[in-house]
C-alpha cells in the first residue's frame, strides 16, 4: 500500500523553519554596547588622580594665549596644510561610500531603447498569398523597442540596511578622524610656534654669551699685559670664545629649523622667514579639567573609535544575514515594432512582473569564513577603542601630572637663573680686581647660562604642555565644542566642487 505524505507534514520542513529562525536569530543578536561600561575593570573614576581644577572642559584654548600671530598661523595651516585636504578628502569619499550603501535599500529602475536591422542576402517568399500572387519578403526589416526594467531586493533579513547602517557609522568616525585631524593640526602648530619661540630665545642667550665671552676675552688679554695672570689665562679664555660661538651656530641651526617645520605645518615653502616676536615667558591660568568619563564624549579620536564598534557590530549582523534567503522582485514594461508609430501601438506593448528566491546551498564555507571575520573584527574593534580610551587617560593624566610640575621647576629655575647672573656679576668684578681666578669666573658664567637656558626650555615645554592637555580633555581650539563634522579646507572643497579638474588644468584650484 502507498502511503501518500502531505507536504506540511514533510519531516524536512520543521528542520528548514529551525535553521532559518537560528539564522535569523543570530543576525538580529549582536547589538552594540554601551561603551564606558564596555571598559569593564578600566571603567574611568569620577575624578582625576593628578591634581585638578574642578569645572567643565573650556574651549577656544587658542585665545588663552593671547597671541594673534599663533591664531593667524592655525587658521592659516587649517586652510592651506595638504594632510588636512588629504583627510578632507577622505570624509568626501566615505560619505559617497555611505550614500552607496543606501541606494541599494531602494528599486532600480532603468531604461531601454534598442534598433535592428536584419538583412537578407535573398528575400525569401512569405508563406502567404495575396491576390493569387506570393510576396516576397523586403530585403531589410528594422525592429525598433524601448521598455522600462525595475528591479528590487526585499531586505527580509535587513542584510541591505545593516551594511547601510555600517557604511553611515564608518562615514561618522571618518568624520570625527577629520575632526581630531584638525584639532591636532591646531596644536602642531601652536607647539611648534613655541618651540620657534624656545630656539629663538636660546639663540639670543647663546649670543649674549658670545658677546660675554668676548669681554672675557679682552679682560684677560689686558691683565695678562699687565702681568697680573699668565698665558694660561689668555688660551682659556680664547678657549671659552670660541665654545660660545660654536653654541651660537648651533642654536642658530635649530632656530632655522624650528622655523621652517612650522611653516610647512601652515602650508608654506620652508623658506625661514618667519620672524615671531611674542614673548615665551607668558602668563598662564589653570585649566578645569572636568570628569575623566567626559573625554569618551569629547574627544573626535574616541568618537571614531566608538563608531567604529558600531559599525562593526552591524557589519556582522549583515554577514549573518547574508546566508538567508534573498528576495528579489523584477518588473518590465516593454513595446517593439517596425516603425516609431508601432512603439505606441498597445497591442505591440509588453509587462512582466516577476520574483525570485536565492537561498545559498553550498559555498565551501564561504559565507560562514565571512561571517566568523566581521564577528572577529567585531571584537577588534571593542579592543581598539578600549585601548585608545585607555591612551586618553594616560594623556591627560600625565599633562595634568605634568602641570604643577612644571610651573614649580619654572619658578625655580628663575631664582635659580637670576641667583648665578648676580654670582656671574660679582665674579666679574672680583676677577678684574685679581681677588678670584679666570676658571672660577668662567664656571660662574657657564652655570648662568645653564640655569637661563633651562629656564627658557621649561618655559616652552610648559606652553607646549597646556597644548597636549587642551588636546587630551577634548578642548575645542576654536569657540564652541568640536563640531562632529567640520567644514572641509578651502582648497579640499574647491576640488570638490570640480572634481574633473587635474592640477595642470587651468580650472584646477592653485596651491
Amino acid at each position: 500500500m502507498t502511503r501518500t505524505r502531505h507536504p506540511l507534514r514533510s519531516p524536512r520542513l520543521p528542520g528548514l523553519l529551525a535553521v532559518l529562525v537560528g539564522l535569523t536569530l543570530a543576525a538580529c543578536r549582536s547589538q552594540p554596547p554601551e561603551m564606558a561600561a564596555s571598559l569593564g575593570a578600566d571603567t574611568p573614576p569620577t575624578g582625576w588622580t593628578a591634581d585638578a581644577t574642578a569645572g567643565p572642559v573650556p574651549d577656544n584654548w587658542l585665545a588663552s594665549f593671547d597671541d594673534p600671530t599663533l591664531t593667524a598661523l592655525v587658521e592659516e595651516a587649517l586652510a592651506s596644510n595638504p594632510d588636512l585636504a588629504a583627510s578632507a578628502a577622505r570624509l568626501e569619499a566615505a560619505l559617497a561610500q555611505s550614500r552607496q550603501s543606501r541606494a541599494r535599500l531602494f528599486p532600480v529602475l532603468n531604461a531601454t531603447a534598442s534598433a535592428d536591422r536584419t538583412t537578407y542576402a535573398e528575400s525569401p517568399p512569405l508563406p502567404v498569398e495575396i491576390d493569387g500572387e506570393v510576396p516576397t519578403q523586403p530585403a531589410n526589416q528594422d525592429t525598433l523597442g524601448m521598455g522600462l526594467q525595475s528591479q528590487w531586493e526585499v531586505d527580509l533579513w535587513q542584510r541591505l540596511s545593516n551594511a547601510a547602517r555600517a557604511s553611515a557609522r564608518s562615514a561618522q568616525a571618518t568624520a570625527a578622524d577629520y575632526a581630531y585631524a584638525r584639532q591636532s593640526l591646531a596644536a602642531q602648530v601652536a607647539k611648534a610656534y613655541f618651540q620657534v619661540l624656545v630656539a629663538r630665545d636660546q639663540l639670543a642667550l647663546s649670543r649674549q654669551f658670545v658677546k660675554n665671552a668676548r669681554e672675557s676675552d679682552q679682560i684677560a688679554r689686558l691683565r695678562f699685559r699687565a702681568g697680573d695672570v699668565s698665558a694660561q689665562d689668555t688660551f682659556t679664555a680664547e678657549a671659552d670664545l670660541a665654545d660660545a660661538r660654536s653654541r651660537e651656530e648651533e642654536t642658530l641651526q635649530a632656530y632655522r629649523e624650528a622655523v621652517r617645520a612650522l611653516e610647512i605645518l601652515v602650508g608654506r615653502y620652508p623658506s625661514d622667514a618667519l620672524q615671531p616676536t611674542a614673548d615665551l615667558d607668558t602668563q598662564i591660568s589653570p585649566v578645569p579639567a572636568g570628569q575623566p568619563a567626559q573625554i569618551l564624549e569629547r574627544r573626535p579620536d574616541l568618537v571614531a573609535a566608538e563608531r567604529r564598534v558600531q559599525a562593526a557590530f552591524r557589519l556582522a549582523r549583515s554577514a549573518s544575514a547574508a546566508r538567508l534567503p534573498q528576495i528579489t522582485l523584477t518588473a518590465e514594461a516593454s513595446t517593439s515594432g517596425e516603425g516609431i508609430g508601432d512603439l505606441f501601438d498597445p497591442t505591440t506593448s509588453l509587462a512582466r512582473l516577476g520574483s525570485s528566491l536565492f537561498q545559498p546551498l553550498f559555498d565551501a564555507g564561504l559565507l560562514q569564513a565571512q561571517f566568523e571575520e566581521a564577528t572577529a573584527e567585531q571584537r577588534a574593534s571593542m579592543e581598539s577603542y578600549r585601548t585608545a580610551a585607555l591612551r586618553a587617560f594616560l594623556e591627560a593624566e600625565d599633562a595634568l601630572s605634568a602641570e604643577e610640575t612644571l610651573r614649580s621647576r619654572q619658578d625655580s629655575l628663575r631664582k635659580a637663573a637670576n641667583a648665578y647672573e648676580k654670582a656671574t656679576a660679582i665674579a666679574r668684578q672680583r676677577y678684574q680686581q685679581g681677588d678670584t681666578s679666570l676658571t672660577a669666573f668662567l664656571d660662574s658664567q657657564r652655570q648662568s647660562l645653564r640655569a637661563r637656558s633651562s629656564l627658557i626650555t621649561v618655559s616652552g615645554t610648559r606652553l607646549t604642555n597646556r597644548v597636549d592637555l587642551f588636546l587630551a580633555l577634548g578642548g575645542n581650539f576654536a569657540p564652541g565644542p568640536i563640531p562632529s563634522q567640520p567644514s572641509p579646507p578651502p582648497a579640499a572643497a574647491a576640488a570638490a566642487n570640480n572634481p574633473s579638474a587635474s592640477p595642470g588644468d587651468p580650472a584646477a584650484p592653485s596651491s
